[in-house]
């Protein structure tokens, strides 16, 4: 590299009305931040924190997490520690990023945001102060970009973790300047593991050349996962690489048609995906033009940002502050879940900018570049409820964050007036075209049968984020629904709905026998409570499950995270509740046969697999592996599941009499929780096909008398 220029601010004189200016606008901002952000961050529980908080604190509970990613399961977990969170999830994050927080899991989750803030602070101007050295900008400026951010406020606000992120990226940077590459590249390596977006810059440290990055970035990220799967366990990881993750980067790890996200894959998803509830309307319903259109611009973005840069040893300390900043916005245009915190990360790159704009251009320049980034942090969408080609006009920040890659690279341009070239571009021309040939074409592979499903959708409430656990009483589907302020139980008859009366008290599984229903209703702990009201309710238990007859209940009963299923004979209730499944087995879920023996789903360690236990107790296995959901037929003939195939769950049936099976679905989606109807001919599930991931709706087949099909009805 070549050595920093000496900083000549003062060539360029500011004038004294503008300083004060800056300052005043600084002051009134800082107070703002100190009476009105500041407090509420302190008093209340915001999405994220509690998610953070929770999942580690399950860890250092020492309890099993290997199913954090299930939105009920950890719904459940979140209510029996009465944190003040109507609903939590950990889609899409990353389970390292949630150690972050381990330390301060002794403490109550409100005292322990209260020192996760105090330390987020003490980060701000750790960061600044390092914005200062690889800048050298005046205090006011850096100070005005920070205080000017509208995702930093919400960003303390909600407890996330982007402060600790920016300053991870800001340190790396300034390593990498100072020419301690492999520890620049350890900081990328714990970046990536907290977000996976800074993993582009394991391709810039190729592209410059750089193996001692680069290898930096690789030991940062295998350390941060090692330490991970040491704490939570090999299962979690693979629920997240094999199924979180692929969705995450589809732009369906949450709803994929929500606006506010403003995103490329949010706009992609509106204008050409038709979805029977959430985006009736697209522009054209053509789901191939978002396999192409959404890798081509994404790679667009990338390649301009790579393809630009030169290697490090012909390059200037003002051209790789550029190069950073470029590879950061470029990441912030693509990301597929682009929250408004996530823009926090816009003061590094803002400043780095500013840096290079100073002393070569007007002051104005600058202050136009000031309001941009300010725009990109603030701009909300126009209309989230946009239809067909008026969705284009809808998301300014996703322009805005355009803009902003459009002026770096422009930077860049014109810093080659120094002669500079960029060697290997055809080489990395095509390295970066297969690639998106192969995203395209793993795109449209992905596609194939996957809208299909559509027509199998019961009608849905859109007030309904996600409908699940489904089961079937005379002509109804009683189902839990998830809806914005918290979990229900809900009926559907035809196309009418009814839900549980609003209250404190999630409902996280429903059964009916007979004329009886059952729900399982979360405080402090679970109780099974049954429509009867002569009956008692049954403590210390989840997810209940009726027998055919109405003669049995069965329930789980959790220690650490790990569930035995028992069952209570409700035409004795005298006798003691029974549990029926051995301990060393983890009971995700389970079903009745008919002579009152039991298929459950349950892993020992491993991935789940079905188990069938008879009235004597005895366990056996059914040599299924990788299935959950089971599901018996009530004439006993049809054990439906779903199977693990590729990351997705697939439903299947078996013959309980010759043991074959037969696959009922074939598209890349999760097809779960099937139960039968009184006539044991037809299927109520749930899919999250053409959905963000696991934000299922219901979905209703009809077995064929010819064969082993399910037909439309």
């Amino acid at each position: 590299m070549t050595k920093e220029p000496q900083n000549n601010s003062a060539s360029v004189p500011v004038k004294k009305w503008i300083r004060i200016a800056e300052w005043g606008l600084i002051a009134l901002l800082s107070i703002q931040f100190a009476v009105r952000t500041l407090p509420s961050a302190w008093h209340t529980l915001n999405t994220d924190f509690p998610n953070y908080y929770l999942t580690a604190r399950l860890a250092r509970e020492h309890d099993d997490t290997s199913r954090v990613y299930e939105w009920i399961w950890l719904q459940r977990q979140k209510d029996h520690r009465q944190i003040d969170q109507r609903i939590v999830g950990m889609v899409p994050i990353t389970p390292f990023s949630t150690l972050m927080v381990y330390p301060l899991t002794s403490l109550s989750p409100l005292t322990a945001k209260h020192y996760w803030l105090i330390a987020n602070i003490g980060l701000l101007f750790a960061t600044l102060a390092l914005i200062r050295k690889l800048t050298s900008l005046q205090w006011s400026r850096i100070t005005l970009v920070c205080a000017l951010s509208i995702p930093l406020r919400v960003n303390f606000q909600y407890g996330q973790y982007y402060v600790l992120l920016l300053f991870l990226l800001t340190l790396s940077c300034w390593l990498y300047l100072k020419e301690k590459r492999f520890l620049a590249g350890v900081g990328v390596g714990i970046a990536s593991a907290l977000k996976v977006f800074p993993v582009i810059y394991l391709l810039y440290f190729l592209r410059k050349r750089d193996l001692k990055a680069f290898l930096g970035g690789i030991c940062g990220g295998i350390l941060c996962a090692c330490l991970s799967v040491y704490v939570f366990g090999w299962e979690l990881h693979r629920t997240y690489l094999f199924q979180v993750l692929p969705a995450a980067l589809r732009g369906e790890g949450l709803d994929p048609y929500n606006l506010k996200a403003a995103s490329i894959s949010t706009l992609l998803h509106r204008l050409f995906i038709y979805e029977p509830q959430l985006n009736l309307h697209p522009a054209v319903n053509a789901p191939w033009l978002f396999a192409i259109a959404h890798p081509f611009l994404q790679m667009t973005l990338v390649a301009s940002a790579l393809l630009l840069c030169v290697p490090a040893g012909k390059t200037s300390f003002e051209r790789i502050r550029l190069e950073w900043a470029a590879i950061i916005f470029v990441s912030l245009a693509l990301s597929t879940s682009a929250s408004s915190y996530l823009l926090t990360l816009l003061i590094l790159p803002a400043c780095l900018v500013l840096a290079a704009l100073q002393n070569k251009l007007p002051y104005w320049v600058s202050g136009i570049f000031i309001l941009l980034i300010f725009a990109a942090g603030t701009l909300d969408v126009l209309q989230s409820g946009a239809e067909g080609w008026r969705v284009l006009l809808s998301v300014p920040r996703l322009y805005a964050l355009f803009l902003c890659c459009i002026v770096v690279f422009t930077l860049i341009i014109r810093n080659d007036s120094l002669g500079l070239v960029r060697p290997g571009v055809l080489g990395w021309t095509t390295f970066l075209a297969a690639i998106m040939c192969f995203q395209i074409v793993s795109g449209l592979r992905h596609q194939q049968n996957l809208y299909a499903e559509y027509k199998w959708r019961l009608p849905a409430n859109r007030n309904v984020y996600m409908a699940s656990s489904p089961v079937t009483q005379n002509d109804s589907a009683l189902f839990v629904a998830m809806m914005f302020d918290g979990y229900h139980s809900a009926i559907q008859s035809h196309d009418s709905f009814q839900f549980s009366s609003p209250s404190p008290k999630d409902i996280l599984g429903v059964s009916a026998a007979k004329d009886e229903q059952w729900q399982e209703v979360v405080a402090a702990e679970s109780t099974v409570e049954s429509s009867n009201a002569e009956r008692k309710g049954i403590p210390r238990a989840a997810f209940p499950v009726a027998s055919a007859d109405g003669r049995w209940i069965a329930f789980l009963r959790e220690d650490r995270g790990r569930a035995r299923v028992w069952v209570r004979d409700l035409a004795h209730l005298a006798d003691p509740d029974r549990a029926v499944t051995p301990i060393e087995q983890n009971v995700m879920e389970m079903t009745f046969t008919r002579n009152g023996g039991m298929i459950f789903s349950a892993t020992s360690g491993g991935p789940p697999h079905l188990l069938m236990v008879n009235e004597a107790g005895k366990a056996a296995s059914l040599t299924v592996e990788a299935a959950r959901y089971p599901a018996i037929s009530p004439d006993g003939h049809w054990l439906a599941y779903s199977h693990l195939e590729g990351g997705n769950w697939r439903l299947w049936l078996r013959d309980l009499n010759d043991g074959h099976g037969y696959r009922l679905t074939n598209a890349a989606c999760n097809n779960i929780s099937p139960s039968w109807t009184a006539d044991s001919k037809e299927l109520i599930y749930a899919s999250d096909c053409g959905r963000a991931l696991w934000f299922t709706a219901l979905c209703k087949r009809r077995l064929s008398p010819e064969g082993h099909n399910f037909v439309g009805e």
